[in-house]
């Protein structure tokens, strides 16, 4: 009921509101995004344990970037879309108490993201924007990884990850702040929620010595939260004289 209520307040808000996307403006832009780990939103840590072998994955500091196009549709509504590169890194922590042995190690995964998101913007002041954006990405994660950490002749630990598939898709959530002026571009700050809509890693941590292995096999979601930066070149509005002349060179 409170977010339904809070849907239809924004959507009283926006009607009330001098809002409008930039119609039939389309925009380039640039944008680069922190991947901030943290234990409020999106996947943390996880651990895998396999008595007398203890371990934990914890999602590090990562980053993604590309380029962005946008385009308004009507007075309330755009469209974005680009590619994004991304890297997902994470630290593995292994112990086993009973022999005193520890270690850790890091792993990237890296993925290539395509967005596809609807707009709406509330205009808070002349050049202040309020946007919110709901939509999916297809991710295609490049390759399975694997670490291997030496202890002693015949003993190490090791860690495997296996793609779930070679696409996927996640849904995103967006909000943020832009300020837009006349001849220099937007400048856009906000916050994005990339959630899978499936596993997309099975992730495997071993303790290998002579004579066996301690083992623990998990699937993993990789939800995360980016800080994001952005910035759109100025793009000038085509009138209906160009596009009529544009429609006739074609």
């Amino acid at each position: 009921m409170r977010i339904s209520f809070s849907i239809l307040i924004l959507m009283c808000f926006c009607t009330q509101s001098n809002v409008f996307a930039q119609k039939d403006i389309t925009t380039f832009g640039i944008q680069y995004k922190p991947i901030v780990p943290n234990r409020l939103i999106g996947t943390y840590d996880q651990k895998f344990d396999s008595d007398p072998f203890y371990s934990t994955v914890q999602q590090t500091l990562g980053h993604s970037f590309g380029m962005v196009i946008r385009r308004g549709f009507t007075n309330t509504l755009s469209i974005e879309t680009g590619i994004n590169y991304t890297q997902r890194n994470f630290k593995v922590n292994y112990d086993v108490p009973d022999s005193g042995f520890s270690g850790n190690s890091t792993v990237g995964l890296v993925a290539y993201e395509i967005p596809i998101q609807g707009l709406v913007y509330i205009q808070l002041s002349d050049a202040l924007f309020l946007n919110a954006s709901f939509g999916f990405s297809l991710n295609y994660f490049a390759s399975d990884v694997q670490v291997k950490e030496y202890i002693r002749l015949s003993e190490n630990f090791q860690f495997e990850g296996a793609r779930r598939s070679l696409f996927q898709v996640a849904a995103l959530v967006n909000v943020g702040f832009e300020y837009r002026t006349k001849n220099m571009g937007y400048f856009y700050l906000g916050s994005s929620y990339n959630l899978p809509v499936s596993d997309f890693y099975t992730f495997a941590v071993s303790y290998e010595y002579q004579g066996g292995n301690d083992l623990s096999i998990d699937n993993i979601r990789g939800s995360y939260l980016t800080i994001d930066l952005r910035y759109f070149f100025h793009e000038e509005k085509e009138t209906n004289a160009q596009r009529k002349q544009r429609k006739r060179k074609k």
